[in-house]
């Protein structure tokens, strides 16, 4: 599949080992960013770099472990990125054994720098007492779309615990740069502007070495504290490994011999005159095992300063008020009830499997479930499966006790069943001009709306393509990638045309050309459990209109246009039902209206599309994009790929299986353009139009 490659340059990759991840550090950028806009960054910097010389010249000759209060403040969207605590303890593990010098890869160190690696005194403990004095353990859960594309503003969704009390580590499941994550240097958040952002933010995937992460990449979070405890990479303050003015450039840090930085690891590297530590924690290759003296003594400065209230974290009173001290003796938390469930939609009959996701503690005496109008109403099981036999929209609710007390939460109208005997009936056309929609006395006509960004689905009164009102997608104002869906009631099909298509109006205009926001369409014939694409736009190929419109675009009545699929195949079931997903890249908003179920005309659909109904998605493509095509037989197909002006760029035959087929398109190394896919199974065809960005 051709790469899309999206990361910004100036990150540089660690070169990891096979079926390893690749590590972008942000810390250079964001503090200089934070430099700019922190109004005390610069002089905080000059009064920790003055404070930092004169504590290294005296030398540290005390014993002092400093122990380190820490929350994970777990940003998820009950995905993969809820790790679990285990997986938390394992990185506390990790971290403390690489602070220590315990760690049993330092036997890997190479001999010229083996007495230098240093034990830091330093260790991490999860806190047992929150802000409010209340028992915790240490982890912060929080559920929120902005774990998609973190950036700062995730860190307002968790707020930040007291930054001179805890260490805040946030993860999430994707940063919106690319990076693995980034911390601050103490000076880059001095004073009341970093409050709410000082710590480290990083993906959910990189943290300990087991559950969605692996060794490899468990040192990630090592590497992002020394930032935090104000180290820079060990070829200075950049981004830029493997520059030859590296060598001009400083850490500052005495025992660290000048270098251009590494992202492979030829551990006798000599890049600027003398031997390269690229075993340090603070380089870019995959083999670090170790702090110098130098850097121990430079983190212990940052500790003792009141730069950022680093120098309270440690404290007596401090590790006493947040429970980590070893005089405190630990509590058991009450639990924090949450719970998660596999299926929002069914027919009737419809199971469903709800799990449990309890938090704040690893003590629970009872879990209640009530499930109104569900096959048990009340259950006991730590997991229950639950039948709804009646259609209507159905809400459940947890209770979790232990003996130190109990929690419940409620989530209301989050499974819908209908009735497939109760739905739409032909002709059906919906122009969104009732003013209470989605909402309908009948609860097997009512349209769901869901999905990760804040802004749904919604009708809108400021530009319709007829009537008075349409549905609108507010792209500009949701998270980059966040998705919002749209669900439409049951529509009554059987025994209808065999060219049957659905159609309906759309407004779309660019930002600018670069904006890649995306409509798909879907199809469903079991209420919604499963669904089939039949539509996907995105960026020039959604637009409507010509050129681009910066501002927040509403439609005129020419600029709209007219979008249809066939559901040929599909009308041997009795009913389908459609979802509308608006992925935001943070540009205009889309427009739709007036969806209907209509007969094709011949221009419209061929014989090919409406028995095998194929669907390139996404398109334009990415490294997911793929062929998609049901048959209701083995079936050999050929596939030619064609440019603007007819050439033949490639030919390929695949075997189809019965049923559905999804085909990873072979587009490697394919330019950037418009090309055509012809598609042929015994003698009949249709073309496609595909877009390689």
């Amino acid at each position: 599949m051709r790469k899309i490659f999206l990361t910004i340059i100036v990150f540089s990759t660690f070169v990891l080992p096979t079926n390893a991840q690749d590590f972008f550090c942000l810390t250079p950028e964001m503090n200089k960013k934070a430099e700019i806009l922190n109004p005390e960054a610069l002089s905080a910097k000059e009064a920790l770099n003055n404070f930092t010389k004169e504590y290294t010249i005296k030398g540290n000759k005390e014993k002092t472990t400093y122990i380190i209060p820490v929350v994970f403040h777990v940003v998820h969207n009950y995905g993969p990125e809820n790790i679990s605590k285990e997986q938390i303890l394992d990185a506390i593990r990790i971290i403390n054994e690489d602070f220590r010098k315990r760690n049993a890869d330092t036997s890997q160190i190479i001999p010229e720098f083996k007495s230098i690696a240093a034990d830091c005194n330093i260790e991490f403990r999860l806190a047992k007492i929150d802000p409010n004095g209340n028992c915790t353990d240490g982890i912060n859960r929080v559920v929120s779309p902005l774990t998609y594309n973190a950036n700062e503003n995730t860190k307002l969704a968790a707020p930040s615990w007291d930054r001179t009390k805890y260490l805040n580590v946030w993860t999430v499941a994707s940063i919106e740069s690319g990076a693995a994550g980034y911390a601050y240097y103490p000076s880059s958040v001095h004073g009341s502007w970093g409050d709410a952002v000082d710590g480290v933010l990083m993906l959910a995937s990189y943290v300990g070495s087991i559950g969605t992460s692996n060794y490899n990449i468990s040192r990630v979070l090592t590497h992002e504290i020394g930032h935090y405890l104000n180290l820079m990479h060990t070829w200075g303050n950049s981004n830029n490994p493997g520059l030859p003015e590296n060598c001009y450039d400083d850490d500052q840090v005495s025992d660290t011999p000048n270098t251009i930085g590494h992202t492979s690891c030829n551990l006798y590297a000599e890049s600027c005159g003398s031997l390269d530590n690229v075993q340090n924690f603070m380089e870019y290759t995959y083999c670090y095992r170790m702090f110098t003296e130098g850097q121990k003594l430079r983190m212990h400065a940052a500790l003792n300063s009141h730069i950022s209230g680093r120098n309270n974290l440690w404290t007596t009173a401090n590790l006493i008020a947040t429970g980590v001290h070893s005089s405190v003796n630990p509590q058991i938390c009450p639990p924090i009830a949450d719970f998660t469930y596999n299926k929002k939609f069914g027919c009737a009959e419809t199971s469903v499997q709800f799990k449990n996701y309890t938090w704040n503690t690893d003590s629970i005496s009872s879990l209640t479930w009530q499930f109104p109008g569900g096959n048990p109403s009340v259950s006991n099981d730590i997991n229950p499966v639950v039948t709804y036999s009646q259609a209507g929209l159905y809400s459940a609710t947890l209770t979790a006790t232990n003996p130190a007390g109990s929690s419940t939460i409620t989530k209301n109208n989050i499974i819908q069943i209908l009735d497939e005997n109760n739905a739409y009936s032909l002709p059906w056309f919906e122009g969104f001009e009732n003013y209470l929609f989605p909402q309908t006395d009948n609860p097997n006509l009512y349209w769901f709306t869901s999905g990760t960004g804040q802004h749904q689905w919604q009708r809108t009164t400021i530009t319709s393509y007829s009537g008075i009102a349409c549905l609108i997608a507010k792209n500009n104002l949701n998270a980059n990638e966040s998705q919002i869906e749209l669900y439409s009631p049951n529509i009554l099909i059987n025994g209808q045309n065999p060219a049957n298509i659905i159609k309906f109006k759309l407004a779309y205009a660019q930002k600018d050309e670069n904006t890649n926001d995306k409509l798909q369409v879907f199809v469903s014939f079991n209420c919604g459990e499963t669904w089939y694409p039949r539509l996907s736009k995105a960026g020039a190929n959604l637009q409507t209109v010509n050129g681009t419109y910066y501002n927040n675009f509403v439609p005129t009545e020419n600029q709209w246009r007219e979008e249809y699929f066939s559901i040929g195949a599909f009308l041997t079931r009795p009913f389908i039902r459609l979802k509308f997903v608006a992925t935001s890249n943070q540009g205009n908003p889309i427009y739709i209206d007036n969806i209907q179920l209509d007969v094709a005309t011949s221009s419209q659909i061929n014989e090919f599309d409406d028995f095998y109904l194929p669907i390139i998605y996404p398109n334009p493509v990415n490294e997911e994009t793929k062929l998609w095509i049901k048959t209701t037989s083995n079936e050999n197909l050929s596939l030619i790929i064609t440019d603007i002006l007819g050439k033949n760029i490639l030919t390929n035959n695949f075997e189809l299986y019965k049923g559905e087929n999804s085909i990873q398109l072979p587009i490697n190394n394919i330019k950037p353009g418009i090309y055509f896919i012809k598609l042929v199974i015994n003698n009949n065809s249709t073309t496609l139009k595909m877009i390689v960005p």
